[in-house]
């Protein structure tokens, strides 16, 4: 019983004297560009003003336990000095005298650097029993940025489509809702076997009746933003490389019929006829012409004329007329004229 006693007793005197450090909250919001404060304090054994040496490190811990933490800031009292890391010059500082129990820090204009979880250490000499150190989650905010939407595979008959929508920022990462209105813009249920996951809406077997506006909406604590798209829903085409091999045969086909006529038009083309002289003033016979020829008189032997005028004549007769033109004219000879003969 005594020994039970003297247990307690040591265990009370044992908290009492040892350091404890705390946060009062697991996680502390701000908005990119805002400033924030991040409380810290810590209870000694000793009396403040016994306090002969003391260190105070704030860092940023990776976000894997595995990665090295970064530090933020050191303190050293009584010496005062401080040491900042680069990557926070200008922007972090205690808010009051840390030798007073409070170590609490500003950081102003938190950028998504920042976010992630900060820790709380504090040495005190010849006080090195407890708890030390505090962590908590710094949570940057940042407001969705607009997403963008896109479409995957053909919006034709019987296919499958994906709807995507993606903001390239977002802390904590933007949650996103697709609606969608008909071609009357009239709100309406999700089409059949469709799914949402992730951002991405698919819809199975679609139809006409798939088509219509869809909206998608990208949200987290601080505002949401969205985008949409329209779908329309074709019956199947053709396939383009198939079209584009007809339209070429095509092509082709009257190149080579082209090239046919004129190597055919070519291959009668040979060296120049050749033509007899023509006598001056002697007609070419034509046996197939019919046609009225104008026809000087002849005279017999009795100077009588045969012919006058104009004379029709048929193909054996045309022949000998030719004949006959072929030579000079013949000059009718004269009659003879009665020579008186005397017996004497």
């Amino acid at each position: 019983m005594a020994l039970c006693f003297w247990v307690t007793i040591f265990a009370v005197l044992s908290a009492a004297l040892a350091i404890s450090v705390s946060i009062p909250k697991e996680v502390y919001e701000v908005a990119r560009g805002d400033n924030v404060t991040i409380p810290c304090n810590f209870k000694s054994t000793l009396v403040l003003s016994q306090i002969k040496v003391l260190s105070v490190h704030w860092a940023r811990l990776g976000k894997n336990p595995e990665d090295p933490a970064s530090k933020i800031l050191d303190y050293y009292y009584p010496s005062n000095e401080l040491d900042i890391n680069a990557k926070y010059e200008g922007r972090v500082g205690f808010v009051s005298k840390p030798e007073t129990g409070d170590v609490s820090i500003y950081l102003s204009k938190v950028t998504l650097e920042d976010n992630g979880f900060v820790e709380c250490a504090v040495n005190i000499a010849k006080d090195n029993v407890g708890v030390n150190t505090h962590a908590t989650n710094l949570l940057v905010l940042v407001a969705p940025s607009k997403p963008l939407c896109s479409l995957e595979g053909k919006a034709e008959y019987g296919q499958d489509i994906r709807l995507k929508c993606f903001s390239e920022e977002g802390s904590p990462p933007p949650i996103y809702k697709w609606t969608n209105y008909d071609v009357r813009n009239t709100l309406r249920p999700d089409p059949p076997k469709s799914k949402q996951e992730n951002g991405m809406m698919t819809l199975v077997n679609v139809s006409l009746d798939t088509s219509g506006f869809f909206i998608c909406t990208s949200s987290n604590k601080i505002r949401s933003a969205s985008c949409n798209i329209t779908v329309a829903v074709m019956p199947p085409s053709m396939n383009i490389a198939l079209t584009a091999g007809i339209i070429g045969a095509g092509v082709v086909a009257l190149i080579v019929i082209a090239v046919a006529v004129y190597c055919c038009c070519c291959r009668n083309t040979g060296p120049p006829e050749e033509y007899e002289m023509e006598v001056p003033g002697e007609e070419k016979y034509d046996p197939k012409s019919k046609h009225l020829k104008n026809t000087k008189e002849y005279y017999d032997e009795d100077n009588e004329p045969r012919h006058n005028g104009d004379t029709y004549y048929d193909d054996g007769e045309e022949e000998e007329e030719e004949n006959k033109r072929s030579r000079p004219p013949m000059i009718p000879p004269n009659k003879p004229r009665n020579m008186g003969h005397s017996d004497s």
